[in-house]
């Protein structure tokens, strides 16, 4: 980080401190419940970091993986994203 996007980011926090929140309403234990981070809202805008990493996997999932044609790394990840969001719940 550069001395202009360190001092661009120290004025963006000083505003930030300087908010008034008053008119702001309270949320409800429930309502906090409810939210969730916002791409997992709208998943269209969510562009995740991508990372490469070597598993090693059955050749029977693998196989139906790539049975569904181009794609079934992208699938894969689908599955897995499955999996972890009914985990976290």
């Amino acid at each position: 980080m550069n001395t202009t996007e360190k001092a661009r980011l120290a004025a963006e926090i000083r505003a930030f401190r300087n908010t008034d929140f008053s008119d702001s309403p309270e949320l409800s234990g429930e309502q906090l419940a409810l939210m969730k981070p916002s791409h997992y809202r709208n998943m269209a805008h969510y562009k995740p970091i991508k990372k490469t990493v070597n598993v090693r996997l059955d050749a029977d999932v693998v196989d139906w993986l790539q049975s569904g044609g181009k794609g079934y790394q992208t699938r894969m990840n689908a599955i897995l994203r499955e999996a972890m969001k009914s985990a976290a719940s």
